[in-house]
């Protein structure tokens, strides 16, 4: 019979310590990108021979208002050969949370010194929302020396070919890096829970040992 009531109580205790510990962890934050849509259908630019923006890259990926971001894209034409732009000029998109654009209107590209690989600075309005942003490269704002337009639809790193570039941002404060306070002689709520269960069971078990002597006699 003490086998039986002594695994009830640790059974209750159990309980006891997994109420405790759900009704002390934090609740879970669920986040997601909202990110607008540029175009609800294709625009094909002028050209005779294809080429395509394989890669949009944004740094820092996280940063303020009013830094600046470097961004790097890369072109190609359908045979893998790199384009020379000519302008040297793109425009850029930056969408974000409800649908929040700012555009970059034909910024000045500059070579990398990798063939087809172009980078630029733009500065982020002081009065940008805090959020995710993505940025696109613009249809139809890059050229080469042969007059062919590129590329077709607003390109993010969602569209590139290129798997490991990202053209997302997130805008917001400087998150400071926290430490635990030193001990100020308070009992943390923890604590006191695991205390008061450390209690309860001390009490079911006298209980029992009480209720097992006065069976035997």
């Amino acid at each position: 019979m003490v086998k039986y009531e002594f695994g009830a109580v640790l059974f209750a205790v159990i309980l006891i310590v997994g109420l405790a510990n759900f009704s002390l962890s934090p609740p879970l934050a669920q986040s997601q990108i909202v990110v607008a849509q540029t175009q609800t259908a294709p625009v094909y630019c002028v050209y005779q021979q294809v080429f395509l923006v394989v890669k949009v890259q944004v740094n820092p990926e996280t940063t303020q208002a009013s830094s600046s971001l470097d961004v790097v894209i890369k072109v190609e034409y359908l045979d893998g050969s790199p384009v020379t732009l000519d302008p040297e000029l793109g425009t850029f998109l930056l969408l974000g949370p409800e649908g929040y654009s700012y555009l970059y209107q034909m910024v000045s590209l500059t070579p990398t010194g990798t063939p087809g690989e172009y980078r630029t600075s733009v500065t982020l309005p002081s009065d940008i929302p805090d959020g995710t942003y993505k940025l696109y490269c613009v249809h139809c704002t890059l050229a080469d020396d042969a007059a062919n337009f590129a590329p077709n639809s607003d390109i993010s790193s969602d569209e590139t070919v290129i798997a490991n570039d990202s053209s997302i941002v997130v805008i917001g404060p400087a998150t400071a890096t926290t430490t635990a306070p030193p001990p100020t002689g308070l009992i943390s709520p923890s604590l006191l829970a695991g205390l008061a269960i450390l209690v309860l069971l001390v009490l079911l078990l006298v209980a029992l040992l009480l209720r097992s002597r006065k069976k035997k006699k």
